[in-house]
């Protein structure tokens, strides 16, 4: 008979532990279902209803990255666009929000490239390291458009003004010329780095440091640009 008890009390606790875990499961399942319903009311005509659906993703928080993610592969441009935003508004775990936003920038349409852009600068420094690893990236637009959005955020120095001066020698003018312009976006705290680039063995960062510095226009700027021509005769 004890032994029996025993075996019964071991059953009940094994029911009562298992009532919190199943509801646990119910619960995630429709936190999961209730976020692809809302990620589908983004190619609502109804403005107020694609708002109202942001905010209740946001408000699931990161239990909604996933359906939101599956969001920027949709077929609907209003999906991308708005899956895009809302990821960045959630922002977290930015393991998985930035590189999904950093794909973005290779979107066949180029207004959901901006939109990606201007949410990765809303995602801000964490962003930073996923950023500087798409300098590298095979696609062009990804390139430019990172870079780019390095330049709107701007911190940390530290980081950013190495990888962005790196990427003066992009093969690709276009990815060049956004660098450029990033530098410029940063502005004074700029003008070091690039004047040490300005003395590079290499012609083509020479080259892209000048326009940089010449973009820049400081006193500082200028007279940098002076003296490397001056130098250039007895240096090259």
């Amino acid at each position: 008979m004890q032994k029996t008890g025993s075996c019964g009390i071991l059953g009940s606790m094994q029911r009562l532990l298992f009532i919190p875990i199943f509801l646990c499961l119910i619960a995630c399942q429709s936190e999961e279902q209730r976020a692809e319903e809302f990620v589908a009311q983004f190619g609502a005509t109804d403005a107020a209803r694609r708002t109202e659906a942001s905010k209740a993703l946001v408000a699931i928080g990161p239990g909604a990255v996933d359906a939101l993610i599956r969001g920027l592969s949709a077929e609907n441009l209003q999906v991308r666009e708005m899956s895009a935003w809302t990821l960045s508004e959630i922002g977290v775990p930015t393991a998985r929000v930035a590189p999904a936003l950093i794909a973005t920038l290779a979107d066949p349409d180029e207004n959901i490239r901006v939109v990606g852009s201007v949410a990765l600068q809303n995602l801000g420094e964490p962003a930073v390291p996923y950023l500087i690893d798409a300098l590298k990236a095979e696609s062009m637009e990804i390139r430019l458009n990172a870079a780019y959005a390095l330049g709107e955020i701007s911190k940390p120095l530290d980081t950013i003004l190495p990888a962005l001066i790196g990427t003066l020698t992009d093969p690709e003018w276009n990815v060049r010329r956004l660098v450029v312009r990033a530098l410029v976006t940063i502005g004074t705290p700029a003008i070091d780095p690039l004047i040490q680039a300005l003395h590079s063995d290499n012609p083509d960062l020479r080259r892209m440091a000048e326009r940089a510095l010449s973009d820049i226009g400081t006193p500082q700027a200028r007279r940098a640009i002076a003296d490397a021509k001056r130098q250039l005769p007895s240096d090259r």
